[in-house]
């Protein structure tokens, strides 16, 4: 009997290479031949790309957002679960072991119809059970494959946040150091206006003006007063949204201000059709896509019979005393078949909830491949109109500068009224501005091209390490 049961076992077993579903390949998707305005050069973007921007400062706070982010914290920990889950998939390779030891005594009813009424039995039990699933349609080897892709899309989401915290760094850290840039000009501005409006009350008293001189000045200078007011709020919001990323407090954390030069890098965009194995988010919905093909083979492996073989053995008996007498001894040993006759159409349900939810995840894969597409292409456009415009912008700066000093020195000689000089210094003022501005947005497009363009990550690169939650590097 036992050389049968091992036979059919050999046989189930020989037949486990049989895997049902679909195998999983990854789609095609139309890609464009080339990009639009797209620079020449071809070169890997570094992967701490932040040093592009030629920044000690900014180096640090990326690096503390890095180790401290508490949305990277997040995505690791869910790392860890993708990967104990595949451990848990895993499992079902290997056959069950348990042991079960158990003590009863009961008694059986003097009021029914039993052979030997008031029966009272003691039993003790060490059984040793072992349970194993033959894999006969792949259910178990689609589930290995559906939490490994899991697990690889959930290393790339990794990725795909800390691309992204750093990306929010380096834009956050770039407009706060715009800003410090816009505060010295009204600054400086506000004291030129002070000096005006002193010299326009002076020479009111003495007549060589009226008192309408005098308004304008006044007005011009509360009005940039308001202006530098509002750059600074900005400053601290920025300021504050930087300690965020960091993971600290923001009501005690400050960057001073410095004099500072922005550096806009040459961001190379390579080729279109590398752009989707560049990118980690577009990689971590394909890992999903994978999944979810896999699933579709478990939902189709419940419609075919499952064969588990089990086995039981140990010891039995009423006394204690007699509990490692050989006699004691019991085993226990056969297939166990499940045939799915009848299942209420729960098993066809669970195959078209698993080929929606394929379908699904496809249609988001190719949604994140087309929006990464666009997010280049409107990077690169940013990228080369805000460079022409900069070149514009710093032509208007000298012109209206220009005008400005002469303004002054007509308006000193009594060849103009002060309605000329406010209007040439105002315009002068709004330029310089302007070219603040548009450097910020140049920077900002640089860092929109880089995280488009992925970042430095590639398909394959390890997962970053699990961030200390209690750095509080200083700035």
């Amino acid at each position: 009997m036992t050389s049968r049961v091992l036979v059919l076992a050999l046989l189930a077993a020989s037949l486990g290479g049989c895997v049902v579903g679909p195998d999983y390949q990854r789609p095609d998707t139309p890609v464009p031949a080339a990009w639009k305005q797209a620079p020449p050069a071809t070169a890997p973007i570094p992967d701490a790309w932040w040093n592009l921007f030629g920044d000690d400062d900014l180096d640090r706070h990326v690096t503390a957002t890095l180790a401290a982010n508490q949305d990277l914290a997040g995505a690791l920990a869910r790392f860890d679960q993708s990967r104990a889950l595949l451990g848990v998939a895993r499992a079902d390779e290997f056959p069950d072991v348990s042991f079960a030891p158990a003590y009863s005594r009961g008694r059986t009813s003097g009021t029914v119809a039993n052979r030997f009424p008031y029966l009272e039995t003691t039993v003790w039990q060490a059984p040793v059970e072992v349970a194993y699933e033959v894999d006969l349609w792949g259910r178990v080897r689609r589930s290995v494959e559906a939490a490994g892709a899991d697990l690889q899309g959930s290393a790339d989401a990794i990725a795909a946040v800390r691309l992204s915290l750093a990306a929010s760094t380096v834009s956050t850290y770039l407009s706060l150091r715009s800003s410090d840039r816009e505060i010295d000009v009204l600054a400086r501005t506000v004291g030129l206006r002070e000096d005006e409006l002193s010299l326009a009350d002076r020479r009111a008293r003495a007549g060589v003006v009226g008192d309408l001189d005098v308004l304008r000045a006044r007005a011009e200078l509360s009005q940039t007063r308001a202006d530098l007011a509002d750059a600074r709020r900005r400053r601290d919001n920025l300021e504050h949204a930087l300690a965020v990323l960091e993971a600290r407090n923001a009501a005690d954390f400050t960057v001073a201000p410095i004099a500072w030069t922005p550096h806009v890098p040459e961001v190379p965009a390579g080729l279109p059709s590398t752009l989707l194995e560049r990118r980690p988010d577009v990689a971590s919905d394909e890992r999903a896509l994978a999944a979810a093909s896999a699933r579709i083979g478990v939902a189709r492996a419940a419609f075919f019979p499952s064969v588990s073989l089990t086995a039981a053995g140990g010891l039995a008996s009423g006394r204690l005393g007699d509990f490692t007498s050989s006699d004691s001894q019991v085993w226990s040993i056969g297939p166990i078949v499940h045939l799915p006759i009848f299942e209420g159409g729960r098993n066809r349900s669970r195959l078209e909830a698993a080929e929606a939810a394929y379908r699904g995840a496809e249609a988001k894969w190719r949604q994140t491949g087309i929006t990464a597409f666009r997010e280049v292409q409107d990077a690169l456009a940013d990228t080369t109109w805000l460079r022409e415009r900069g070149a514009a912008l710093d032509d208007t700066v000298d012109a209206s500068t220009a005008a400005a000093k002469l303004s002054r020195s007509r308006y000193d000689r009594g060849l103009a009224g002060y309605f000329e000089v406010v209007d040439s210094e105002r315009q002068a003022l709004g330029t310089q501005r302007a070219v603040i501005e548009n450097d910020q947005q140049r920077l900002l497009a640089a860092v929109s091209l880089i995280k488009a363009l992925g970042g430095g990550w590639k398909e394959g690169d390890a997962v970053p390490r699990q961030p200390d939650t209690t750095a509080s590097a200083s700035p």
